[in-house]
């Protein structure tokens, strides 16, 4: 009855890992391409300009 249900203990399951990693790399390789095509500007304008307008926008 034992070697019906018996088998090896688990190891774990080594393709999460390396899925994970798939992932990563998959993600960081896409923002690379998609930064090196279209080059946003991605500089953020001072506080100052952004409460004036906001303030011109509210009169």
């Amino acid at each position: 009855m034992n070697g019906k249900f018996g088998g090896r203990p688990p190891i774990g399951t080594p393709s999460m890992g390396w899925s994970s990693v798939v992932v990563v790399v998959s993600l960081l390789a896409g923002a690379s391409i998609v930064h090196n095509i279209y080059k946003p500007n991605l500089t953020l304008p001072p506080i100052e300009e952004v409460t004036k307008e906001n303030k011109l926008k509210k009169q």
